[in-house]
């Protein structure tokens, strides 16, 4: 799945006729809507989805402006075709539509955000930028290294999150996955340096919450959000499956 634009990625009918994304627009229908077609690259011919859908008018208008700068900085006067695509957020999928519904492709590259926080997580509080070593095979050690020790705070991260469920205070509050990773890299530290054991982190269990939750944003924790939407979509196809590319 790939976030693409009419005028950089050529759709094409099942004849071999270009598609016409304006018309197709232009056509009654809904704010989000699927056009099945083809497309070409490397000389060989496949059958892909373009999965479309209306920004909210805040939305279009900052695309319009960016359109419209990028046109200036040209030296050009922005289309009105270019305008009228500018207010869309196009995709490519192959995902099988029998699977993965129109509203599915959406609701899974919006989600998209959850991917960059783990990398970014990995990146501040692992500090997989701060590697000095300029040599190959350490620093493919000390990654690996890194890597294992993620693998290791994850694991503690959701026993973490498991036990705070039912010990959460009654007030309404949303345990935040940033500082709860942070206090699982702590933990593994000082496990590490013999100052701190996960028994220890248990008894001091009741007095997180206060420290680790916050006050329940108006769009809701998203994260787990999509974890459960994950998971319901799993339970419903175990065997069909596919890969989110």
């Amino acid at each position: 799945m790939v976030r693409s634009h009419p005028a950089t990625f050529p759709l094409e009918t099942e004849a071999g006729q270009p598609c016409k994304v304006l018309c197709w627009l232009r056509q009654r229908g809904g704010s989000a809507r699927e056009w099945h077609g083809w497309c070409r690259w490397a000389g060989q011919r496949s059958p892909v989805r373009l999965v479309a859908t209306q920004l909210e008018p805040t939305a279009t208008r900052r695309a319009r402006r960016r359109a419209r700068r990028k046109a200036q900085k040209a030296g050009r006067t922005i289309t009105a075709p270019t305008r009228a695509v500018a207010g869309w957020l196009w995709l490519i999928t192959t995902l099988d539509a029998d699977i993965w519904s129109t509203a599915a492709v959406l609701y899974v590259y919006r989600a998209r955000w959850q991917v960059a926080r783990v990398c970014k997580k990995m990146t501040q509080l692992r500090r997989l930028n701060q590697i000095r070593s300029k040599h190959r095979t350490s620093v493919e050690a000390t990654v690996r290294a890194l890597l294992m020790a993620w693998a290791w705070h994850e694991s503690t991260t959701t026993w973490l999150r498991t036990l705070l469920s039912p010990t959460a205070s009654p007030a309404p509050m949303v345990v935040s996955r940033w500082l709860l990773s942070g206090l699982g890299l702590d933990t593994l530290r000082q496990h590490v340096q013999g100052r701190w054991s996960e028994a220890r982190l248990q008894a001091c269990l009741p007095r997180l919450p206060r420290f680790l939750g916050s006050p329940p944003r108006r769009r809701g924790p998203q994260e787990a959000t999509v974890r459960t939407w994950l998971e319901q979509r799993a339970c419903t196809h175990p065997h069909r499956q596919q890969k989110v590319a």
